[in-house]
């Protein structure tokens, strides 16, 4: 009970961040900086507060300078602002004493503007058309997809993927993810693409509808292991407690921190966005 109710709240909190711009980007910002403690708090611990802060303040700077920039069309050159945290980042690594030789932990505090800042900002795009309106139609339909992807590895691959000859996919990470779990989710992924593309919220050729199918299943997959790689790494089950029965925020949004970028980028190369 506890559980579903963490998650009906929290698709609620999502679907009302997606009704205004503003709304989106408080919420995303929000995100952004508890994915941040996340991370840090597994990988770091407690130390290196200075640069822990000035890091969530870089990915926060590219998030909300990409989403600004796209909102009020200013110049682009602005965006180059999110360089200042950022050097500010790397001179307080240079001049801590206590972190000088430690390169792990130079890593660590930048890693997440990659792995959060970045997947964000790019993010961000998906929320306008080409005419620069704000539309959270297609971001949503990204998330339906994943979603959906999940559902149907879940259900075929505990269903008939956990029998002692079922081939695992990556049987080191996650010992439960299997092939057939990832046919499943290939299924029910391209059964919500095509209602998507019916009902007009994927507006675009069918080609490039089958092209996004592919895209979530894979980065899903991809970021889904990639956190369990980091978890297993530091030596923690979940990233976080802030959604109970769920985990931390990085637990549910490993996929989409993956999906989301690859999906932003296919669609700017293809000037669909």
């Amino acid at each position: 009970m506890t559980r579903t109710l963490a998650g009906v709240l929290m698709i609620a909190i999502f679907l009302a961040c997606l009704l205004h711009q503003y709304a989106f980007m408080a919420g995303m910002a929000f995100v952004i900086v508890v994915m941040h403690v996340e991370y840090y708090n597994m990988a770091v611990g407690e130390s290196h507060c200075a640069e822990r802060i000035l890091a969530t303040l870089t990915s926060l700077s590219l998030f909300i300078l990409v989403f600004a920039w796209k909102l009020w069309t200013f110049d682009a050159r602005w965006l180059l602002l999110c360089i200042v945290p950022l050097f500010a980042t790397c001179a307080a690594l240079v001049f801590d004493k206590h972190e000088r030789g430690e390169v792990r932990k130079t890593e660590n505090i930048l890693f997440p503007i990659i792995y959060v800042g970045l997947s964000t900002a790019l993010a961000g795009l998906l929320l306008f058309d080409k005419a620069g309106n704000f539309d959270g139609r297609l971001f949503l339909s990204i998330f339906i997809l994943i979603w959906m992807s999940d559902i149907g590895a879940y259900v075929l691959g505990m269903g008939f993927g956990q029998k002692p000859d079922s081939r695992k996919l990556c049987p080191d990470i996650s010992p439960h993810k299997s092939w057939i779990g990832v046919w499943g989710g290939l299924l029910f992924t391209c059964i919500a693409a095509v209602a998507l593309k019916l009902i007009g919220w994927l507006d675009m050729g069918w080609a490039h509808v089958a092209a996004l199918a592919v895209i979530v299943l894979v980065a899903g997959i991809l970021g889904d292991l990639f956190e369990s790689l980091i978890k297993r790494h530091c030596g923690v089950k979940d990233s976080g407690r802030i959604m109970p029965g769920h985990g931390g925020l990085l637990d549910r949004f490993d996929s989409a921190l993956a999906v989301l970028p690859a999906v932003a980028v296919y669609l700017i190369l293809f000037e669909i966005i």
